[in-house]
């Protein structure tokens, strides 16, 4: 009798879930598709509307690296910090202190016009701004997921006479990636909202491409398709997320 009201509890918790899910994925199809439906820019010429596919592909182009770099970077200040040394430390606290202290639109600004000022092109300069700003953040989601690892696991495979980098890469790294993981994937949907206002420095993403179609029409269409846009991305990266961290659970 206990078993199959278990079997009953756990089939109406599955069931729930499903419908749950059913529901969110039928209001996601509602508001994309009845938004582009409404706002699509169909009166603009087949130029704008390859500058409009172009700007969407620039903005994950910018994620992409951008998250590329703050991995890189990130990953590599948080090994350094843990080899403890002070003065060491003090320049990765300041680094991090001063690229999470300042607005990302001022360095943007600060790389396109005075570090990478002899280039025609600022996308570069974009992607390098938003990596390094990411890296700040990232460093500290790494630095994090090893300390919640217990301590004792460093010391169990010193004792087994592992050196360090073998113990942090069985070992350590291992189990926090679990708690890292997660993390980064809302970094990489942070960032992918970042990058808006790299229009400043006349990169044409997605909200640059927006106000110019604005101009064109005269109407805030362009501008709800463009959070559309935003929206639809960042809930498959979300969902995306989400499933990367039912799997890692899976492994509990």
């Amino acid at each position: 009798m206990i078993f199959l009201d278990i079997i009953s509890l756990r089939l109406l918790k599955y069931l729930r879930v499903g419908v749950e899910n059913f529901f969110k994925i039928v209001v996601f199809f509602i508001i994309v598709g009845g938004g582009f439906y409404l706002t699509f820019p169909y009166e603009v010429s087949n130029a704008d509307l390859y500058a409009t596919f172009k700007s969407i592909g620039i903005t994950i182009i910018l994620t992409t690296g951008g998250v590329f770099i703050g991995i890189i970077v990130g990953f590599l200040l948080a090994f350094l910090r843990m080899l403890d040394i002070r003065i060491l430390n003090f320049i990765i606290d300041e680094y991090i202190d001063i690229l999470r202290g300042t607005p990302l639109l001022i360095q943007l600004l600060v790389f396109a016009y005075i570090i990478f000022a002899a280039l025609n092109d600022n996308l570069i300069a974009a992607i390098v701004a938003v990596g390094l700003n990411s890296s700040a953040y990232i460093a500290e989601i790494v630095r994090a997921g090893i300390q919640s690892v217990d301590k004792g696991q460093m010391d169990a495979g010193r004792a087994m006479g592992l050196s360090y980098a073998t113990t942090m890469k069985t070992i350590i790294l291992p189990q926090a990636t679990k708690n890292i993981l997660p993390s980064l994937a809302n970094e990489f949907i942070v960032v992918f909202k970042e990058t808006s206002v790299v229009g400043f420095i006349s990169v044409n993403d997605l909200t640059m491409q927006a106000k110019t179609l604005q101009a064109v029409l005269y109407s805030p269409a362009p501008f709800i398709f463009a959070a559309i846009v935003y929206y639809m991305f960042v809930k498959i990266f979300s969902w995306l997320a989400k499933l990367l961290e039912w799997e890692l659970r899976k492994h509990d």
